[in-house]
Parts: C-alpha cells; structure tokens; sequence
C-alpha cells in the first residue's frame, strides 16, 4: 500500500505501534519512535501523546478485528478481504469525534493503514 504525504507525529508514531502487540516490548517500540521522530524532524517524544495513538491503536485493532460484527463492517461481493469492507467514512468520522487531537488527513492515513494491516493482510 502506498503511502502518500509528508510524514507526521502521530502517522509515524501508528506506524510503529501498529505492529505493537501484548507480548512486544514496549520499550523496543518507543525506542523506533524516538529515532523516526528525530530523523524526520517532527519534534519531542511526548510520553502523553503516544500513548493517546496507542489507545486509538488498541480501538482500531479490537473494532476491525470484530471483522463482520464491526458497526462499520459493509461486506463485499468477493471472496476475498476487501479495502471496501469497511465502511472507512464512517469510520473516519466516528473516530475523529473520539479522537479529536487527531487531524482529519492523519485519521483518513492511519484507517487506511490499519484496515490493510488488521484485515487484508
């Protein structure tokens, strides 16, 4: 999947703890951040502000794991996991009202991301 756009704070951040699980090292993952935050100029590691993405991570991973129990499941004719299989408008919506710190291109970024991670991968 391409990514498109500037690199941001909290799109780097996802990046890195979308693939954070239970059993990963918290540390090793906050380590990566720190270095892509550095290296992409984007600012101080802000403890708060991780941890803000990382609830919005844990959110996204849990509602598209539900996979056709999702409020925002819309399946689609294939066989196959669709991009389309979730209702990503609505998602976008739904989760900027909750997640508000969260700018509307970096929350249209990161569902697309997560829903290739969690769903067609």
């Amino acid at each position: 999947m391409a990514e498109t756009g500037e690199p941001t704070y909290d799109y780097v951040c996802f990046g890195d703890l979308a693939y954070e699980f239970d059993f990963s090292d918290l540390k090793e993952a906050e380590q990566k951040i720190k270095r892509k935050l550095k290296y992409y100029g984007l600012g101080k590691y802000d403890q708060e502000r991780i941890e803000y993405v990382r609830k919005l991570k844990n959110d996204l991973f849990r509602e598209i794991g539900l996979q056709s129990k999702s409020k925002f499941f819309n399946p689609s004719k294939s066989n196959f996991a669709e991009f389309t299989d979730f209702d990503s408008e609505k998602m976008k919506k739904d989760y900027l009202d909750r997640y508000d710190k969260i700018s509307d291109s970096d929350m249209s970024r990161i569902l697309n991301f997560a829903i290739y991670l969690y769903h067609m991968r």
